[in-house]
């Protein structure tokens, strides 16, 4: 017999196989060098015929005996246990429900001996790290690293269908349009992953999952290494990883592997899907290493003389021996298979001598270099001084950008003569195009954003405000189709116009007048441009007018009014712009901007999905946009995955290294992930970018109020009121936030009844309520509530408030009621980002005041973990321990809150201290916190 696992030839009928020991028959190729592997792909029946995937190698099938205490129906923590669907090298894995978020969840448990292993829980914790920084509907998501009980576990997203092993073993070859599906869809993943510095190193048919309607899914990042990671251990000689039938020529000779050894995995899992045939066959391991380096892959059509030979030869540029011959990258693949086109390969180069380097296995060497190395990036993280002399070397970094600028310039809004309706989108995309040209240009600074009341101001006031020497202003206007933009470039210290032009074109083609702009601009300025920089100015974001003059409407409603229905109107206009060109990366990115910007009125999680997944396509189609890693950076940022967030939006300032928009972004990064002192950095990078734009300032304020510098953030917040237009309301509303952080209540209520004079948004209702409770007008802060939860229903901590309202007016029932609206709301956040520390305090605040004293410690603690210097869950904590009568301790964390800046006075009128206010020490506390404020 054969063994299907290391393709030795077995003399006898025995049930295992002399060479490796597997089971005949079996297609469980996991021999893996060095590295035992936890568990993977394994098929479980579920109802009907289709079975359930869950990871692990197949020793056991569901129904069978695992670890004692598991059987169905059991509970383990905050999962009840379904069914046992396998067990492998790490341990037993089960379907099971986890009842706090009413999902399916595959739990993979750790056995007994590995889980005292501090080895085995190493690389436990890498699997989470690692595949937790990817995010693509592609990727099987891992939920938690937890313990209970002493059991240790990992918890994941649980997929109804079968792995790719078990699909070839029952079906052979693919069609080939369902083979291409799969491996368009393998592409995206190792895209995303390889986007994040992961690499697989263990690719294989039996950890790629396919769901009932064939959606696929890679799972087990557990063997990869971030190569982030690998630079910093700087060694690999020696490492062999990996399976033997799956395996790159430079994982047999034991060299260093990046994205490319993947790519060639994918090669020999394309092969066989499209041919139901392997390009190597041995009779043993070390002969399936030996051909992937002395022999070349055999043609995919000798096997399938039907197959195409564009899919032929992608199989082939991806089985390359060297890696330099292959493919970069998995996007370059979905290139040549979406063109139905790609190159022969080229000749390969004769026999060669190799040296397998296999040495002993040890206990030690590689995990104990991965713990070193994250012990140094750890220092370099928090040791203030390293971390920004790290930050000035990566992009964005300014001094030596700044060195080399020779013109300031602003681009001021055009002035529209004619019909307003039918130019404004017009004019601000002229403004949009010069500002976003000139701005990849290294010799050049441009300040964005620029007001309208800013650009009525005289020329001097405006070149001091912003910093620079020479201001561009134009107006646009229209006859029929026939559309003209008259430009001016004026050096205003020099008091010397540099360009004075009439361009002319039509409607239809808008895009060469916006090039004759550029153009002349540069010309009359002499801007040199670099070859690399002349050829990303001159290509057009699309050949296709009509799309370009649907993606203007679309950037248009992005800049007014910030509203759902801008939003939609948005979306549907890039959208129509992606329909008429599928190539237009630009339309892509904006319509990812749209479903953030709808996600962000209304919630729904499915927006973030859209947005991520028009993003990941702008960025197939164009990586040199700093658009689209602005787009990638914020969804990154809103789905909890901080660190990809920071990647790349540094990646966009390397691209456009003056954007305040980009510096923007990155501050409310930082933020939310608890860098304030970073945080403060970036928006202060903005302001000086751009300090007449309200939203750098509102931006920095915010910074000032979670570092507790509430003085600071008061004076942002003010300046950002004073230059805003009179219809945006944010300066006012964050001037009240300011006011009630320094106690100031009275006004605190002016600033938010000036907010909701201008735009009457429930947020803005709900923080006016809040004033009015804590100065004990609880009848109009009870109105307030009620009204921001009838504008805005999905408001979590209006309902909250509303909550606190009712409870105080003895009103039970209703407190009840709204806690558990803002439960259900806050679970539903969670769902989108289970790293939202706001949305764990908030359940953490509801469960307290509903009396589940043991959630709330639980939520409360979570939260504090994520993010331990944020001084409002420093003071939601506080009342978690005063409701649970821990005083001592309520007492202590009330401090600390009120040491970084929270206004601690509102405990002087909150319900929750009520038994805590007579005691000295509460006064004590109060008089040192007033003290501190005071200095």
């Amino acid at each position: 017999m054969v063994c299907s696992a290391c393709g030795a030839s077995n003399p006898d009928s025995s049930s295992l196989c002399r060479q490796c020991g597997r089971g005949l028959g079996s297609r469980d190729d996991a021999q893996t060098v060095l590295l035992d592997e936890g568990a993977r792909g394994h098929v479980a029946p579920a109802s009907g015929t289709s079975p359930a995937i869950a990871l692990g190698p197949v020793s056991s099938q569901p129904g069978t005996m695992g670890p004692p205490g598991f059987a169905p129906g059991s509970q383990f923590g905050r999962y009840r246990i379904e069914a046992l669907l396998g067990e492998g090298g790490m341990g037993a894995v089960y379907r099971a429900v986890d009842t706090e978020l009413d999902r399916t969840v595959a739990l993979k448990l750790v056995r007994p001996e590995l889980a005292t292993s501090p080895q085995a829980m190493q690389r436990f914790k890498q699997e989470l790290l690692l595949a937790s920084r990817i995010t693509h509907k592609n990727v099987l998501r891992i939920h938690d690293l937890g313990d209970w009980n002493g059991v240790k576990f990992i918890s994941m997203a649980f997929v109804e269908g079968m792995d790719l092993s078990g699909l070839l073993d029952r079906e052979g070859r693919l069609p080939i349009e369902r083979a291409l599906h799969f491996t368009r869809q393998l592409c995206a993943a190792l895209d995303a992953a390889h986007s994040e510095g992961v690499v697989h190193r263990d690719l294989k048919p039996q950890n790629i999952l396919i769901d009932r309607a064939d959606n696929l899914y890679v799972s087990d990042f557990g063997l990869a290494k971030s190569l982030e990671a690998e630079i910093s251990m700087g060694t690999r000689t020696g490492q062999i990883l990996g399976t033997p039938r799956y395996m790159s020529p430079e994982q047999v000779e034991a060299r260093e592997v990046d994205a490319r050894t993947d790519l060639y995995a994918l090669g020999l899992i394309a092969c066989e899907m499209f041919t139901g045939e392997l390009p190597f066959r041995g009779d043993s391991a070390m002969q399936l290493m030996y051909q992937r380096v002395m022999e070349p892959p055999r043609d995919p059509r000798a096997a399938h003389p039907e197959l195409p030979e564009y899919i032929a030869n992608v199989i082939l540029k991806c089985l390359e021996k060297d890696p330099a011959r292959r493919y970069r990258s998995a996007r370059e693949i979905l290139a040549d298979l979406d063109a139905q086109s790609a190159p022969r390969p080229a000749a390969r180069p004769g026999a060669q001598t190799i040296s397998l380097q296999i040495p002993k296995p040890t206990r030690r060497g590689v995990l104990w270099t991965c713990a070193a190395a994250a012990v140094v990036a750890g220092t370099l993280a928090v040791v203030p001084t390293t971390r920004h002399a790290i930050r000035g070397m990566l992009p964005g970094g300014r001094t030596a950008q700044q060195a080399s600028i020779r013109y300031y310039m602003a681009v001021l809004p055009l002035t529209v003569a004619g019909d307003e309706d039918a130019l404004r989108y017009l004019a601000e995309g002229v403004v949009d195009s010069l500002t976003a040209k000139l701005g990849g240009l290294h010799d050049v600074y441009v300040a964005s954003n620029v007001s309208p009341s800013m650009a009525q101001r005289p020329n001097e006031q405006i070149a001091s405000a912003l910093g620079v020497g020479i201001l561009v202003r134009g107006t646009i206007a229209s006859a029929g189709d026939d559309v003209s933009v008259t430009i001016k470039a004026e050096d205003v210290k020099a008091h010397r116009v540099l360009l004075s032009q009439v361009y002319q074109g039509v409607r239809k083609d808008f895009l060469t007048v916006e090039d004759q702009v550029f153009n002349g601009l540069v010309n009359a300025l002499v801007i040199r441009r670099s070859d690399e920089e002349r050829a990303r100015t001159t290509l057009r974001p699309t050949q296709d007018v009509e799309a370009y003059d649907l993606y203007m409407k679309g950037r248009d409603k992005l800049h007014g009014t910030w509203s759902l229905a801008n939003g939609v109107a948005a979306a549907r206009f890039f959208e129509e712009a992606t329909q008429r060109d599928g190539g237009f990366a630009l339309a892509y990115a904006g319509l990812a901007d749209a479903c953030v910007r709808m996600w962000q009125e209304n919630h729904d999680a499915q927006l973030l999905e859209r947005a991520r997944n028009a993003a990941e396509q702008a960025r197939r189609l164009n990586d040199r946009l700093a658009e689209v890693h602005t787009s990638l950076g914020t969804i990154d940022s809103h789905t909890g995955l901080t660190d990809g967030a920071i990647i790349e939006l540094k990646r966009a300032l390397q691209l456009a290294p003056n954007s305040d928009e980009v510096w923007r972004r990155l501050g409310f990064v930082y933020g939310n992930g608890g860098h304030y002192e970073d945080e403060a950095s970036a928006y202060r990078e903005a302001v000086r970018i751009n300090p007449y734009f309200w939203a750098n300032h509102s931006g920095l304020g915010t910074s000032y109020l979670d570092l507790g510098r509430n003085e600071n953030a008061l004076a942002e917040f003010q300046q950002a009121a004073r230059l805003a237009p009179p219809d945006v309301p944010t300066g006012w509303a964050n001037s009240g936030s300011a006011l009630y952080r320094l106690g100031r209540l009275e006004e605190c209520v002016n600033a938010f009844q000036k907010a909701i004079s201008i735009s009457p948004k429930a947020s803005y209702y709900s923080f006016l309520g809040v004033a009015y409770f804590y100065e004990g007008r609880l009848a109009e802060a009870t109105q307030a509530f009620e009204t921001a939860v009838k504008k805005d229903p999905n408001q979590v901590q209006s309902w909250v408030n509303l909550g606190d309202a009712y409870r105080q007016s003895a009103s039970r029932e209703k407190a009840s009621e709204a806690y558990d609206r803002a439960v259900a709301l806050a679970y539903r956040a969670l769902e989108t980002n289970d790293k939202n520390a706001n949305a764990l305090g908030i359940l953490a605040t509801a469960y307290a005041k509903k009396g589940d004293i043991d959630k709330a410690a639980k939520f409360i603690a979570q939260a504090r973990q994520l993010d331990p210097k944020d001084n409002d869950l420093m003071y939601r904590d506080a009342v978690v321990r005063a409701v649970a009568g821990d005083i001592p301790k309520a007492l202590e964390t009330l401090k600390q809150a009120g040491q970084n800046g929270y206004t601690i006075f509102e405990a002087r009128t909150d319900p929750e201290w009520a038994a805590v206010r007579s005691r000295p020490e509460f006064t004590v506390l109060f008089q040192t916190v007033q003290e501190k404020s005071a200095r």
